[in-house]
């Protein structure tokens, strides 16, 4: 796919195509990344603990971290079901 360069100020862009853009889920702010082959343009991700569940899942699995010593620490039923006072 070609496109031009614009004049946009004193910068130049480009106009992505709107089936780009919902394909690849690009909406607001984009990080753009250069590499040797070029400028990688993907959708920035809002959520510091995206993915989180898939690493998790993915560190158990391969043995790296047992799953009790993950959740080593983490209070009991006993106190959560414990009555708080402000």
């Amino acid at each position: 796919m070609n496109t031009r360069l614009i004049r946009i100020g004193n910068s130049l862009g480009i106009v992505l195509p709107k089936k780009l853009l919902q394909q690849y889920r690009l909406t607001g702010e984009v990080n753009l990344q250069p590499t040797p082959e070029g400028v990688l343009l993907t959708p920035v991700t809002k959520f510091c603990r995206q993915g989180w569940d898939e690493r998790f899942q993915h560190a158990t699995t391969q043995n790296q971290v047992p799953e009790s010593e993950l959740l080593e620490g983490f209070p009991d039923e006993a106190f959560e079901d414990a009555e708080w006072q402000w």
